[in-house]
């Protein structure tokens, strides 16, 4: 039996503020969408960096 989800926690005072701030601050969704490709790539390169080591 899975585990009761519990509510999402309300913010307030300073740490609404923050969150606020932190949200209107994010690049936009090209740079993020290009950011996520490049670790993607990374990734991959080192499966293959992993794979061609001897055994």
């Amino acid at each position: 039996m899975a585990k009761p989800i519990r509510n999402t926690p309300i913010l307030f005072g300073e740490d609404a503020r923050r969150f606020r701030e932190e949200i209107s601050n994010l690049p936009p969704i090209e740079e993020r969408r290009k950011e996520r490709a490049r670790i993607k790539e990374s990734v991959k390169h080192l499966y293959e960096m992993i794979g061609a080591l001897p055994k």
